[in-house]
């Protein structure tokens, strides 16, 4: 039995050596000059002859000093062990810098591994030489619990990682504070609404963690409390708000009648600091009109696209699948199904969109698809054509085009209309009631009974009822012939025609919107708004949707003579709807009963205002 569990043993063991070999260098990325820290190398396998580079900047106060520490756990009835051997220096930093600590190497069984590099950052210290030397990696730097809270210890900070931005570009704003006292909790908060910005959450851990970061030179212990991916939705200086963060610091008291023993059972108090940070201006700046492509529909980013068919050959009234991928960074969020010049004889279907995007520090990324569903209903050979995309790239600050492959699609002859399968599997041919012949009809029977015969001396022409007959069907003929031209100029009139249908279109939208907003879709609803302002500008003004933006929209509603406050009423509606679909907490219903009823008093104005 006790060779049963050496075997036992020496097979676990053998699995923890066969793991891979992991060797890792770890220090505070900040320290002052004069502070004593330690500077740490783990490795999870037994090694010998371990070099350690040159460590410019620093003197070399102990080390190493090796440990080793053994980690075992069974899951489901699998044993795993790791044994981690740890070789630890004190180090100090003597000169102001910033030094690279270059990989240190160790052999295991013969074959040298190498750690990684380390870039540590020395600023000027207070003149007093501390101790940090129980501290590895990025921890937090030490702090006064005696200092008084104050600006210059204690303060909130909005970062954002570009100043300058172009529109449709995204950046992120990190929410951060900044300490040297001895923070333990947060109270109330208020968080900047971010107002002309599309604001998506970054992800970052529930529990804020302290770690080590220089400003103005100094060293401070810094916590990330939130992160913003921003899209500015126009041009400008745009303003982020201040925030404001209730910190709760732990305090030492001090002053007379203080014991031996005040240390150990702990005499402090918990002050409560309000903090502010300072606005932040950003400045958006217009996309390029050089070389700007027709068609642009204002993705911003850096952009990849692929398509495909479901297949090349089919039979009429067969379904194919068209499919547009688009991958890549970028306000994808915004980015809608391009139009496909599908050939006419194909009856097509609004597009089946597919989103899957995540929220970086990086932007937003991921994959957009559109599916197009297609019925050709006519046997031949069709066409689809090469789609040309078009996005600006802000890394290199010019306009890309992607263009798909074009795709050749042969529509075999289908099934007859009215044609049936009998059980044999051979077709059975079936008619119209009008094709099939009355059959029997030629004879005629003589009449019998009264014949309403008249006499012959009594003359139709030249009666009232004759000159009727004639007149009538000239009168008619002339008032259709009439009303038929008007007919076909007024449908000619295709800016006439998408004039009366704006209302219509509008009215349909809004009615489904109504509907989401009873059943508390806020995202469906506030789509369906979106639809129904741009639609019926759209229509109204007889220019295409692509082509419609904010920056735009007001030079044309004022060349139609609408007044500034009317199109300010129809922009801050826009924004309100597009700034609710992203942003958490805008699905109440009276938010959204609010925005339905502004929409048709704004579109009911704008009906009156626009002259045709």
């Amino acid at each position: 039995m006790k060779g049963f569990g050496l075997i036992i043993w020496l097979f676990i063991s053998s699995l923890a050596y066969a793991q891979e070999v992991e060797f890792k260098a770890s220090a505070p990325a900040v320290v002052a000059t004069g502070e004593q820290f330690r500077l740490s190398y783990t490795l999870n396998k037994e090694g010998s002859n371990l070099r350690v580079p040159t460590l410019e900047g620093f003197d070399l106060l102990a080390g190493p000093g090796t440990s080793q520490s053994f980690y075992s756990s069974t899951i489901n009835g699998k044993t795993v062990q790791q044994v981690t051997y740890t070789y630890t220096y004190v180090l100090e930093g003597v000169k102001e810098g910033t030094y690279q600590i270059p990989p240190a190497t160790v052999t295991v069984k013969g074959k040298e591994y190498q750690s990684n590099s380390l870039r540590i950052q020395v600023v000027k210290g207070s003149g007093e030489s501390r101790n940090n030397s129980q501290s590895g990696g990025n921890t937090a730097a030490q702090t006064n619990p005696n200092a008084a809270v104050n600006e210059n210890n204690l303060f909130v900070k909005v970062d954002i990682n570009r100043r300058q931005v172009y529109l449709g570009e995204s950046l992120v704003a990190t929410i951060k504070v900044y300490s040297k006292v001895d923070l333990t909790n947060f109270g109330r908060s208020k968080f900047p609404d971010f107002n002309g910005f599309l604001a998506e959450e970054v992800p970052t851990p529930q529990r804020i963690e302290l770690v080590r970061e220089t400003y103005d030179g100094q060293i401070y212990n810094v916590g990330i409390i939130r992160k913003i991916l921003l899209f500015p939705q126009h041009t400008g200086e745009i303003t982020i708000e201040p925030f404001e963060l209730e910190c709760i610091v732990r305090q030492r008291l001090t002053g007379g009648g203080r014991s031996i023993f005040d240390d150990f059972f702990g005499n402090y108090r918990e002050v409560r600091a309000m903090r502010r940070s300072k606005p932040v201006t950003v400045t958006v700046k217009e996309l390029p009109q050089q070389g700007k492509p027709v068609g642009f529909s204002g993705t911003v980013g850096n952009i990849t696209m692929s398509s495909s068919i479901s297949a090349d050959t089919v039979r009429a009234n067969d379904a194919i699948t068209y499919k547009l991928t688009f991958r890549g960074t970028g306000n994808l969020k915004l980015l809608r199904a391009p139009s496909v010049g599908f050939p006419l004889d194909f009856e097509t279907y609004d597009p089946k969109e597919t989103r899957d995007l995540t929220v970086t520090a990086n932007g937003l990324s991921g994959t957009v698809a559109f599916e197009y569903l297609l019925i050709p209903r006519y046997s031949g050979d069709y066409k689809i054509p090469s789609l040309r995309f078009s996005y600006f790239d802000p890394q290199s600050g010019t306009y890309k085009t992607l263009s798909s492959p074009e795709y050749d699609i042969h529509v075999l002859k289908g099934a007859e209309k009215g044609e049936a399968t009998a059980e044999n599997g051979s077709a059975v041919k079936s008619f119209k009631k009008e094709d099939v012949r009355m059959v029997g009809e030629d004879i005629r029977y003589l009449k019998t009974g009264n014949l309403g015969l008249r006499s012959t001396g009594v003359h139709f022409f030249g009666t009232t009822a004759y000159w009727l007959a004639f007149l009538i069907p000239l009168v008619l003929f002339i008032l259709g012939a009439v009303l038929n031209r008007r007919r076909i100029k007024a449908n000619a009139d295709i800016v006439r025609v998408k004039n009366k249908a704006a209302n219509k279109m509008a009215r349909r939208r809004l009615k489904v919107a109504a509907g989401a907003m009873k059943a508390h879709n806020s995202e469906l609803f506030y789509d369906e708004v979106l639809k129904a302002l741009w639609g019926y500008m759209s229509y109204k003004l007889n220019i295409d949707r692509a082509e419609l933006n904010r920056d735009n929209i007001s030079d044309i509603l004022q060349r139609k003579e609408v007044n500034d406050e009317l199109v300010k009423e129809f922009i801050s509606v826009l924004d309100t709807c597009e700034y609710a679909r992203y942003a958490p907490g805008s699905n109440s219903d009276q938010e959204m009963g609010k925005v339905y009823a502004d929409s048709i008093e704004v579109i009911t104005k704008l009906d009156k205002a626009i002259k045709s």
